[in-house]
């Protein structure tokens, strides 16, 4: 907080609408990497700067937190393309996104490793790429929707989660070079973001090495394009079937450890805790749960089926997703989950993407519709009606139902 305080006493020694004054504090907060807790702490017109110098959102983004980012893609697009484009991707950073010199940038395999391994950013651009369809979810979506008192985090609705192309080095392929020991037993992910504040721990991931070596990928394009800073560039990891914290951004060291991680966002954040339970005994946030949404027609909204011959019947799109059991199969109910058939998938499908659906359902006008959609995986895992409560309203994977006033 002094740094900040002294970025700030260098601005405001002149007049608060100052233009180059004010240019000046941002230059050195976005040098600082400032973030939220450091906001609340500037006066207005500072907040009000920062916002604007952020790079502005496309209408159909939702903005839960306007820095660090936390935006969120409107169900209305969201089935719009089975692949998300990068500007209508959700963001969730836990701290400001980091500035990155790309010819400086270095990323390490270091740790219980025979032959420790470092890459220049044109190194990296050489080896040998995959690339796949996997769709991200954060751990938090649907929080806003659960009946907590009090739940601390973003109040996301239905929109963080995207299905985007990642190109990136399979980490297997790096830990196989870099030889892990016999006590190698996790990956540890280590960002170049960092906390604003003293106190405050950098934001720490790891996985277990048998995940690291079946399908993780540390990918630098998102359907087709480098990888935006915002999404994690120049490097970030892609941890397929698990909820996107896992997924760390900023990649600048990968380290083999014998232990997970004792970080702050491991140790006790993304658990799902029970209500007054202890997080250092909860279990951890790591597969996602099989879900599914409706996307078309929108809760409240009222639809249009003209008199006709044979009648019109009602269209219902969305899209479904799972772990790495893989997805199999969505269905619909109209009168209440008293009965329930299968929707059909629509277009592309990959291993841990998402698969869009559609169907119709018979509906006579005038009437108000509610239309509920749940989704099973290969498991057998089926949607509750209600969702599992804990104390950060992590993986909330209820079953979506909309209302409809449906008019001739």
């Amino acid at each position: 907080m002094r740094a900040v305080r002294e970025a700030f006493a260098g601005a405001v020694g002149r007049t608060e609408t100052d233009p180059l004054a004010r240019r000046e504090f941002l230059t050195a907060l976005a040098r600082l990497g400032a973030g939220s807790a450091a906001l609340a702490a500037l006066p207005a017109w500072a907040r009000q700067a920062l916002a604007a110098a952020a790079p502005a959102p496309p209408a159909e983004i939702i903005v839960r937190n306007d820095w660090p980012e936390h935006w969120e893609t409107a169900l209305a697009v969201l089935d719009d393309s089975w692949l998300t484009s990068n500007d209508r991707f959700f963001v969730r950073s836990h701290f400001p996104v980091p500035v990155i010199d790309p010819a400086a940038w270095r990323i390490e395999l270091t740790g219980l490793v025979r032959t420790p391994l470092t890459f220049t950013l044109d190194e990296f651009g050489g080896l040998s790429k995959v690339d796949a369809v996997h769709v991200l979810e954060c751990a938090g979506n649907g929080r806003g929707l659960m009946k907590l008192p009090n739940t601390s985090g973003t109040q996301w609705g239905r929109g963080a989660v995207g299905n985007a192309r990642w190109r990136g080095v399979p980490l297997s392929d790096l830990l196989r070079r870099a030889e892990p020991g016999f006590d190698a037993k996790h990956v540890w992910f280590e960002a170049a973001d960092e906390a604003p504040l003293p106190g405050v721990p950098r934001f720490v991931r790891s996985i277990p090495i048998e995940k690291a070596l079946d399908d993780v990928i540390l990918a630098d394009r998102m359907n087709g394009d480098p990888l935006p800073a915002l999404h994690g560039g120049p490097v970030r990891a892609i941890v397929p079937g698990w909820y996107g914290m896992a997924s760390t951004k900023w990649v600048t060291r990968v380290r083999i450890e014998a232990e997970p991680s004792d970080n702050q966002f491991m140790a006790r954040g993304y658990r799902y805790v029970a209500p007054g339970g202890d997080p250092l005994t909860s279990p951890p946030v790591e597969e996602m749960r099989v879900k599914s949404v409706i996307t078309r027609p929108l809760d409240g909204s009222r639809v249009s089926l003209p008199v006709s011959k044979p009648p019109k019947r009602l269209q219902v799109r969305g899209a479904a997703w799972a772990g790495p059991a893989g997805l199999r199969l969505v269905e619909i109910s109209s009168d209440g989950g008293q009965s329930w058939r299968p929707a059909g998938f629509m277009g592309d499908s990959e291993p841990m993407s998402w698969r869009l659906w559609a169907t119709e359902i018979d509906v006579k006008p005038p009437a108000r519709v509610t239309v509920m959609a749940r989704a099973t995986d290969q498991r057998g895992n089926v949607q509750p009606l209600e969702p599992e409560i804990n104390a950060s309203g992590y993986g909330n994977n209820a079953i979506h139902k909309v209302t409809v006033n449906v008019t001739p």
